[in-house]
């Protein structure tokens, strides 16, 4: 999985020189694939918390990874890429822009509730990790998703 690390990392780096000449439509299809990652990797910390599969050091990665791309996650949300604007198919609700204090908010609470699990990770105690993933979940993803994302089926 140092893979991943590896390839999300390289990704942040492309995404922030791209991310001005971007369309609409391209960062909607961006902040997608950057989602389809970040659960990527909560479906791996997920494994080993619910099936002890990999270890404690691959949910660190896997956090670490979570903790970068909560940096990029309110650049691929220009105005005007609500699912109200009709550029693409998107959940991502009016509200963001209309509350986007609170948006950059539940983006930066991602950003350190992924932080706590890189921490909790290295002291390979599964019990706390499990705990901090729980937190990392309601409080990191539940945070923006709960206010900002319209349910999909």
């Amino acid at each position: 999985s140092k893979g991943t690390a590896d390839a999300a990392s390289q990704s942040a780096t492309v995404v922030g020189t791209q991310i001005a000449q971007m369309t609409p439509a391209e960062s909607i299809a961006k902040r997608q694939e950057l989602m389809k990652a970040l659960g990527g990797h909560m479906k791996a910390i997920k494994a080993f918390v619910e099936s002890n599969e990999g270890t404690a050091a691959d949910v660190a990665t896997h956090a670490q990874a979570i903790q970068t791309a909560s940096g990029q996650i309110v650049e691929l949300f220009p105005e005007g890429t609500s699912l109200d604007d009709n550029v693409a198919k998107t959940a991502a609700k009016p509200e963001i822009w209309q509350k986007m204090d609170g948006f950059k908010a539940a983006a930066d609470t991602l950003g350190v509730e992924a932080g706590k699990l890189v921490e909790v990770a290295a002291t390979g105690d599964a019990t706390a990790i499990g705990e901090q993933f729980g937190s990392l979940g309601k409080n990191g993803c539940g945070g923006c998703h709960s206010e900002f994302r319209q349910k999909t089926e």
